[in-house]
């Protein structure tokens, strides 16, 4: 069940500009000819029951001196539908908190009036929760014992969240009570959440008040709990505090390998629905073109894990479904990572593509992902070249533009999987007059970098941000995947596209510990505040994935827990100022199954929905 409750508050005046609706015939005729118009209330605060609507009424006047003529009958009304509508002076507002202007035309004249909106309300989650949780908690003390206070566990504390991500699961220990109260708070928002579980979730229509509401601010979450069998005393937790950007991500959809069962799978950003498998047998890496049509993966083959074939599927519209272009089983292409040249580049879509492989010995190659066949090209050869040649390549990533490619160059040749002392390389690339031209590479990474965890001098897994000018990358103190352990340190780190400075993203990495972080890739650019960065990592996702409780499977697969998909904000403003770190906690990808490994995700640009 859910309780609401309204009350109104005081107001303060703020200007505003708004887009006009002239006014009928009449009153407003004559508008011009008063001194001024005034609005009343010029400024109001309106609190709205969550999930309901509040209807206020606003009056129009022209002054004469000490004279006032109401004119509201004459006058337009025009304000963001977002917030409310209105019906001439009568304003029907939504439970969409925050700051808006509501504009009445009144002929060739205007007057605003400032409108400041909170959603607030009761919800009761769990046909166990009694009905009066909100008076039992307003009738208990608070008390400090730290045995007995609940500890938020997720969203992480001073994470960033895009706007329209699916609803928060706050989770909590228990701390030996069993009745909670979670206060959700922001400068627009008043929700008192209450339940006898340790997590809770709002349901999508509610949750997307309090998200849009909250855009821009810190959306506050404090737990307290009481025990029902001494319900004197209740015990509050420390308060977590989660960003919510006013970015909002396009609803395309993300790829990932869920490794530990062998399936690629994909997940529509936002929705809240199971995962959908795209093609299984899958036993190594995968990868998405930009577009989202192009998918290519490699497998052991008639159990032959010593060699890797490449195989390529192809997104076929008319009939929504993938089409299996090259069958990794028919062992045309030996090799595991593909990158794929952006629609655009070489060709004027994306009906034909290019694609690059590792291939088995350390070395890229081009091929077309129709046919598997070889395509000509300097690219085999040139990629070994740089520091110390002849050196190994692989794990490409093919810029949007499709001028450059990134790739993790190492000193040890035949690496073509796993790698040591990889650095981040990258090479440009041209088509003209039906050649395929790759340049010299140019060392972006290469020196080790000391931080508290130790000594990071293996780089790999770079990946380009969709407008190019970034590159995020994996880097380790040990070799990469030293099975069945996964490498030591494995963070994400960040660098220009030229190479002229390298940051640690500290805080999207959980500080200076290890949580076994990989396969960074870009969410599509949202044109906000924000880059969103999409990885895989060990880190707990509150209480619901952790080390104790994972899948035997997961385990099974060589890592201590489920590894899970997490997405990161970088900060485009602290990048401009030059901050050490532009990153934030991130937050856990909703949807996914948590009782698999989920790696490698690749968050397309185009919309497609198998």
């Amino acid at each position: 069940m859910r309780v609401v409750s309204s009350c109104a508050f005081a107001v303060v005046l703020v200007s505003s500009a708004c887009g006009s609706k002239g006014g009928g015939d009449g009153v407003d005729a004559g508008a011009d000819r008063f001194e001024s118009l005034i609005i009343e209330p010029g400024e109001a605060r309106v609190t709205v029951p969550l999930g309901d609507t509040v209807t206020k009424g606003f009056l129009v006047y022209g002054v004469d001196g000490d004279q006032r003529t109401d004119i509201t009958a004459g006058c337009g009304f025009t304000v963001d539908p977002a917030f409310a509508t209105a019906n001439g002076g009568s304003v029907t507002v939504k439970p969409h908190g925050g700051q808006t202007a509501l504009r009445a035309t009144c002929g060739a004249r205007t007057v605003d009036a400032a409108l400041f909106v909170t959603i607030s309300g009761v919800v009761i989650l769990g046909p166990d929760t009694p009905a009066n949780a909100q008076q039992i908690f307003q009738g208990a003390s608070a008390a400090v014992d730290v045995a007995r206070t609940p500890t938020t566990v997720y969203p992480i504390d001073r994470a960033v969240a895009p706007v329209n991500l699916p609803p928060i699961d706050v989770q909590w220990s228990a701390a030996g009570n069993d009745l909670f109260h979670v206060a959700l708070t922001s400068a627009f928002v008043t929700l008192d959440v209450y339940t006898t579980d340790v997590s809770a979730a709002l349901s999508v229509g509610d949750w997307d008040d309090v998200a849009q509401s909250s855009a821009g601010t810190e959306l506050t979450f404090t737990v307290e709990g009481l025990s029902r069998a001494a319900p004197t005393t209740r015990y509050v937790g420390a308060p977590v505090a989660l960003t919510i950007s006013h970015d909002a991500i396009d609803k395309t959809a993300i790829y990932y390998w869920a490794s530990s069962a062998g399936n690629i799978m994909s997940q529509t950003f936002g929705a809240t629905t199971a995962p959908e498998l795209v093609r299984d047998s899958c036993t190594s890496c995968h990868s998405l073109s930009r577009a989202g049509t192009r998918l290519g993966y490699s497998r052991c083959v008639a159990g032959d894990c010593n060699e890797l074939w490449a195989g390529f599927l192809r997104y076929d519209a008319p009939s929504a479904r993938w089409v299996e272009a090259v069958n990794a089983d028919d062992r045309t292409i030996r090799g595991s990572y593909t990158t794929f040249a952006p629609v655009g580049n070489p060709f004027p879509d994306d009906s034909q593509s290019l694609a690059i492989v590792s291939q088995i010995g350390g070395s890229l190659g081009l091929y077309d992902p129709d046919t598997g066949a070889a395509v000509p090209s300097n690219l085999t050869e040139v990629a070994s070249h740089g520091e110390g040649a002849p050196r190994a390549a692989l794990m490409a990533d093919w810029s949007a533009d499709g001028n450059t490619v990134a790739f993790a160059s190492t000193p040890h040749l035949g690496q073509w999987i796993d790698l040591s002392d990889g650095a981040i390389a990258t090479m440009s690339y041209s088509f003209a007059g039906g050649v395929h031209s790759f340049g010299e590479p140019r060392m972006l990474v290469k020196d080790p970098i000391t931080l508290a965890g130790g000594v990071y001098n293996n780089f790999f897994f770079p990946s380009f941000s969709t407008d190019g000018a970034l590159v995020v990358f994996n880097a380790a103190r040990s070799a990469w995947r030293s099975n069945p352990a996964p490498a030591a340190g494995q963070r994400l780190m960040l660098t220009d596209a030229a190479g002229t400075w390298i940051k640690d993203l500290f805080a999207l990495n959980g500080g200076a510990g290890d949580n076994d972080i990989t396969w960074p890739h870009w969410a599509p650019e949202s044109g906000g505040d924000y880059y969103w960065v999409v990885f895989s990592s060990e880190r707990d996702y509150g209480h619901k994935v952790t080390a104790a409780n994972s899948n035997p499977s997961c385990v099974a697969n060589g890592v201590r827990q489920c590894k899970q998909i997490w997405i990161g904000a970088i900060s485009k403003a602290a990048l401009a100022r030059g901050d050490a770190d532009p990153s934030a906690a991130p937050v856990w990808l909703p949807g996914q199954d948590p009782g698999t490994t989920n790696i490698s995700p690749f968050w397309t640009a185009g919309l497609i929905v198998n």
